[in-house]
């Protein structure tokens, strides 16, 4: 793993630092999230892009997999190659904000 974080992913995220307020987040992304937490889709409704996927959101190793396949197959994004390239502290700012930012590249 590498101390740096892909630019993507927002270094005031990962500091710990308030961000500013970003657009409204795809419904496709949500609805992404829900499905690989195995939730209701009201739960994504209430998400916002500082939320950690890891701290606040739980999501473990089977719903990270699942979530990856998802925005493969709906956005052409790689979480996978995302993660691989985060250090400890990374994967743990990993925010809602930052899946985002992945999907509208």
């Amino acid at each position: 793993m590498t101390d740096s974080q892909p630019s993507f992913v927002h270094p005031e995220t990962a500091s710990g630092l308030p961000s500013e307020p970003p657009a409204a987040l795809d419904p496709g992304l949500l609805a992404a999230l829900a499905e690989a937490a195995d939730a209701l889709p009201d739960w994504a409704e209430s998400l916002a892009p500082a939320d950690r996927l890891d701290g606040d959101l739980a999501l473990d190793e089977s719903e990270f997999a699942v979530l990856d396949v998802l925005l493969r197959e709906r956005f052409g994004a790689d979480l996978g190659a995302l993660r691989a390239g985060l250090d400890v502290a990374g994967l743990a700012a990993l925010t809602v904000g930052d899946l985002a930012e992945l999907v509208r590249r």
